[in-house]
């Protein structure tokens, strides 16, 4: 064997790919074994490139059964690979689709950890400038890679391929726009409570549940919840915020008291400021005569990758939103990222319009926006390929549609 030749490897030892991926630039959460531990109904397969013995590209491949023995190969976030590299890349995809024909796979998915464009999302609506990874996508269409386009919505791909990103200098409270100040202390001075801990994984999954029913979309259960938790440990962050009704009843009656005997006349603020007490304390007294004592106003749960973490899921009760609960919330998780020497918080997925609500709340922080080069698909076997995206799609619409019956 000549030293300089490339080597494909299926059975490389776990030490040796996390100490690959600790170094690489495109390190991420999705390519890590524990990931592919959460995916329950998915088998999983490491393989790497070598080069003089050493590792020059790696992905973990998810493996999902299909009917008649079939199987569909799904790369997340991969494959960790040098894509100026061209001869390394040539030799990687032949290997891989080999791979594929030999395990009956008749598609292989996948979407490369490459930012295709960067920009902070308050310079959104500014000129953009051009796509950055154009000849990346040149070179994989050579290699029969079909790249699904620059697409703008969740539901277009399996990852979201615009996302929210905090990065650690942004991370501190001179950061923060006047607007999300003023937010934070709101709800601190409402007596909004943040809880952080495995034991409130049952408050968290109660809020998920209403924001599943609020957008008519399918999340996940406690139970997939849990099992997050116990597989990362201490690697997973569990956020929730709640409000003690009956103490802020008591707090706004004191309030109002004060108010009214105040001995000069109320100036515009302070009448203003009734009016506002006076709504939110009727508002608490019709939650608390319908058997409300301690409400979880929102939560999140995100999992630390080395020096990064990913905010997975976040939710809110929208009948709670004037408490900005989840302005606190987010506020709460990225100091404790800055004491942890996080490097990045990925705060999520949203709509490439950068227009929609969820867009809006994260975008109240200094996140940058990253536009990811997007997903790409081999089709091994192209006619049962074909059918293999129509049936997933239809099972997607059917699932979509059951929510919005429920």
């Amino acid at each position: 064997m000549i030293a300089d030749e490339f080597v494909f490897d299926e059975h490389p030892k776990p030490q040796e790919i996390e100490i690959f991926l600790e170094g690489h630039p495109q390190n991420n959460l999705l390519q890590h074994t524990c990931w592919s531990q959460v995916k329950e109904n998915w088998a999983m397969k490491q393989v790497v490139v070598r080069r003089g013995g050493t590792i020059r590209a790696y992905a973990m491949i998810l493996i999902r059964p299909l009917p008649l023995g079939l199987k569909l190969f799904y790369i997340p976030h991969g494959p960790i690979v040098n894509y100026q590299d061209e001869a390394l890349i040539r030799f990687f995809f032949t290997k891989l689709k080999k791979l594929a024909r030999r395990s009956h796979a008749v598609t292989i998915r996948f979407d490369p950890n490459l930012i295709d464009r960067t920009y902070p999302y308050a310079k959104r609506n500014e000129e953009r400038g051009d796509h950055q990874q154009g000849n990346v996508i040149q070179l994989l269409s050579t290699l029969k890679c079909k790249h699904k386009g620059y697409t703008l919505y969740l539901k277009e791909a399996t990852q979201p391929r615009f996302q929210a990103v905090m990065l650690q200098e942004n991370m501190s409270w001179e950061a923060l726009n006047a607007k999300t100040r003023r937010s934070i202390r709101h709800a601190e001075k409402c007596g909004v409570m943040i809880h952080e801990g495995e034991d409130q994984l049952n408050h968290f999954a109660e809020v998920m549940k209403l924001t599943e029913h609020r957008k008519k979309i399918h999340l996940r259960s406690a139970e997939y919840f849990k099992r997050l938790m116990s597989l990362y440990g201490e690697r997973a962050v569990l956020m929730t915020a709640s409000l003690n009704l009956k103490q802020r009843h008591r707090e706004i009656t004191e309030l109002l008291r004060e108010l009214q005997e105040k001995s000069h006349e109320l100036n515009k603020n302070e009448k203003e400021q009734i009016v506002n007490l006076n709504r939110e304390q009727e508002f608490l007294e019709e939650k608390m005569q319908e058997g409300a004592s301690e409400v979880t106003l929102c939560g999140l749960l995100a999992l630390i990758q080395d020096d990064q973490m990913e905010v997975l899921y976040a939710g809110t009760h929208s009948e709670y939103l004037t408490y900005r609960a989840p302005y606190l919330t987010h506020w709460k998780l990225f100091e404790k990222a800055q004491k942890m020497g996080i490097r990045r918080c990925n705060l999520g997925g949203v709509e490439g319009t950068l227009d929609d609500g969820l867009s809006v709340f994260k975008g109240n922080f200094p996140v940058q926006i990253e536009e990811m080069i997007g997903e790409f698909e081999i089709a091994v076997m192209p006619v049962l390929s074909l059918l293999t995206n129509q049936g997933i799609t239809w099972l997607k619409a059917v699932r979509r549609w059951k929510v919005k019956k429920c």
